[in-house]
């Protein structure tokens, strides 16, 4: 009997291991899609600063010219 419960006790750590060990990859899958889209969300915005940049620069360059 003790056997039977010992062995019970390693295939459930076993699974809890399993289990963990995806669970991992799944949020590492994540977090990379999530990194992802904050550097293009930040490039987007990048070159939407550059374009007001640009913007104002011909702005103030027709204004005094």
């Amino acid at each position: 009997m003790a056997e039977t419960f010992k062995q019970k006790a390693q295939d459930a750590g076993h699974k809890v291991a399993e289990e963990a060990n995806d669970l991992g990859h799944e949020v590492g899958d994540k977090a990379e899609n999530a990194k992802d889209w904050v550097k293009d969300k930040a490039h987007q915005a990048g070159n939407k600063i550059e374009e007001a940049g640009d913007a104002a620069k011909k702005k103030i360059h027709d204004a005094t010219a």
